[in-house]
């Protein structure tokens, strides 16, 4: 909800788009329909929620008129396709493993843009309300097998890591407040 709101808020920031966003839905509806495939019995809440978080971006992004193709969208529809290849030629258990492996390769960009840029108003409550769903789906998984504990222990993973930068610059924004405050 806080990378939405701040999604809304932040009328003038073209570094997201409507196309990222549907494409990042694509994936990850992709990628729950393979784990609820290879697994029957199994409840994937943390699959479906990043899937319907990224339908709500992409949403608000098309109402902004945030519509642009670049580099990275080309790079996630080549991953959507081929996920999309290996759920119907070799089955949703290989589609699971390549959407996974998909999130992580979109997650080093999103490693690399948080580094460079951070903005810690909204992304920082954000990351860390991610880290703490996928943390408890992953303490929370039945057992350690890929389908049910492959995704949200890759996103725990890439949460702390693009945390990092977000407390680091949260910190130097809370000590040059203290040092402006005690002059």
């Amino acid at each position: 909800m806080p990378l939405v709101l701040g999604t809304f808020r932040q009328k003038n920031d073209r570094s997201q788009t409507f196309v990222t966003w549907i494409l990042y839905f694509s994936l990850d509806i992709i990628t729950f329909f393979s784990a609820i495939e290879t697994e029957k019995d199994s409840s994937f809440v943390i699959l479906f929620g990043f899937s319907v978080g990224s339908f709500i971006m992409s949403l608000i992004l098309f109402y902004q008129k945030k519509i642009k193709w670049t580099k990275l969208e080309t790079v996630i529809i080549s991953l959507v396709i081929i996920c999309i290849y290996l759920f119907k030629s070799s089955g949703p258990y290989w589609a699971l493993i390549f959407g996974i492996i998909s999130e992580s390769i979109i997650g080093v960009y999103l490693i690399i843009q948080t580094w460079q840029r951070p903005k810690v108003k909204y992304n920082f409550t954000a990351y860390i309300i991610f880290l703490i769903v996928s943390i408890l789906a992953t303490i929370n998984a039945e057992d350690w097998s890929i389908p049910k504990v492959g995704y949200p222990l890759c996103e725990t993973i890439l949460n702390i890591i693009i945390i990092m930068p977000l407390i680091k610059k949260w910190r130097r924004k809370r000590i040059k407040t203290k040092k402006l405050k005690m002059a």
